[in-house]
């Protein structure tokens, strides 16, 4: 993750910084990213990315915590919509994901993420993937996203399962849907 001094950074020039690289990861693959073409879109001395993140991992590293806040941001407002139901919530997070993968081109940054993660077995994403959900599912809260009412669940620990196992397929379903870039139509008739 980005080194406090990249977060000392004005708002403008973190975000200048961080659609270099996700334009460089939109171009390339991980291997082939490089971090000077990051510096000349972003027009920083190269001293600088050093100041603000280990090394390109690092960088990838952010991008994909940017992409999972924005995800756990939108699970939020769709179960305070769908009244806590966490099954409307997954088909609409899979409508948004999908068409927010297509609409801000960033279809190719999306697939480059994936296979990085799958890659790297998952490590990268395992840890940030266990804390989204923490806040929407514990059921001896007041203000839980989640209607447990609606389920058959008996502890906190079953509904990080169930959630868990959601992510899972939601994300394969995404990840199918963009490689064979399945059209509109189509797609309504998978999740239907």
């Amino acid at each position: 993750m980005p080194k406090p001094t990249f977060y000392n950074l004005n708002e403008e020039k973190r975000e200048k910084i961080k659609e270099a690289i996700k334009k460089e990861f939109t171009k390339h693959t991980f291997e082939k990213a490089s971090i000077s073409h990051i510096i000349e879109e972003a027009q920083i001395p190269r001293g600088s990315f050093y100041q603000y993140f280990e090394d390109k991992e690092d960088a990838l590293k952010y991008i994909i915590e940017d992409f999972l806040n924005d995800e756990k941001e939108q699970i939020k407002t769709l179960l305070i919509q769908n009244d806590g139901d966490i099954f409307l919530t997954t088909l609409d997070l899979y409508s948004y994901l999908v068409d927010k993968n297509y609409r801000d081109a960033e279809e190719k940054l999306f697939q480059n993420i994936i296979n990085k993660l799958r890659n790297e077995n998952v490590n990268i994403y395992k840890n940030i993937e266990r804390k989204k959900f923490a806040n929407f599912a514990k059921i001896d809260k007041a203000n839980c996203y989640i209607n447990t009412n609606l389920l058959n669940l008996e502890s906190d620990e079953d509904i990080e399962y169930m959630l868990r196992i959601l992510t899972c397929i939601l994300r394969a379903e995404v990840i199918d849907v963009m490689r064979k870039k399945v059209s509109k139509e189509q797609r309504k008739k998978r999740i239907s």
